[in-house]
Formats: structure tokens, sequence, C-alpha cells
């Protein structure tokens, strides 16, 4: 026999609920922080997109090309 089978069966239900209520509170608090860093997140991809826009705004009002050839073609100077 185990400790609980011997138990009083309404300790045993108690103690079963103050169990989930603590697996519950567990997942509300998880639930809330993962919440929060999902916010931040979402919040610093805004900012990014929003940088990403400006960047190729001005990348693609600049007056003259960017690139010239590709990057083969570049020879470092040292050479």
């Amino acid at each position: 026999m185990t400790a609980h089978s011997a138990a009083d069966p309404q300790a045993v239900l108690e103690a079963r609920v103050v169990e989930l209520e603590a697996r519950l509170a567990w997942a509300d608090d998880t639930l809330s922080t993962l919440g929060g860093e999902l916010a931040r997140q979402q919040k610093a991809i805004e900012a990014l997109e929003l940088k990403l826009r400006s960047l190729n705004e001005r990348l693609a009002s600049a007056d003259e090309p960017v690139f010239r050839g590709t990057a083969r073609d570049e020879i470092p100077p040292h050479w």
C-alpha cells in the first residue's frame, strides 16, 4: 500500500487539488512571461522593418548606383 491509498480520501483529494492549483499558477505565470516576451519581440521586429524600409527607400533614391559589377570585379587595394 502506498501512503496515499492508506490516507484519508479527502486528504488525497485535497493534495491533488493543491498540486493542480500550483501547476495552474505556474502555467499562468509562464503564459504571462511568454506574452510579454512576444510583445517585446514584435516591437523589435516592427522597428527593424521600419529601418529596412527606410534603407530601401534611401537605396532606391540614390543618385548613382551603389554597386558596380560583382564582388569578383573588386580587387583589394593591396593587389
